[in-house]
């Protein structure tokens, strides 16, 4: 099996996403960390979620669905591309 990467930069698109909804309700990446182990979901740690973020960790189908229940949205939602894929932010 092959991987690919988007833009030859990241790993997944949906760490944009997590970031975007994580910061709109105010939470730093070790309390999304300590909501996702609270709801038994143990494997989501904040070493995971800041390489999610930064596009350095690739993001299994059942991750995005857990991802989406923490953060109030659908994974339709997080599997969008972004609105301004800016450069730099890839």
């Amino acid at each position: 099996m092959k991987a690919f990467w988007y833009d030859d930069k990241r790993k997944n698109l949906s760490g944009i996403r997590i970031r975007e909804l994580r910061k709109q309700q105010h939470l730093t990446q070790k309390q999304l960390a300590i909501r996702a182990q609270l709801a038994g979901y143990d494997f989501i740690t904040e070493t995971a979620i800041i390489k999610l973020e930064l596009g350095t960790r690739f993001i299994p189908d059942y991750e995005v669905r857990v991802f989406a229940e923490l953060l109030s949205t659908t994974p339709e939602d997080l599997l969008q591309f972004p609105k301004n894929p800016a450069k730099k932010n890839l």
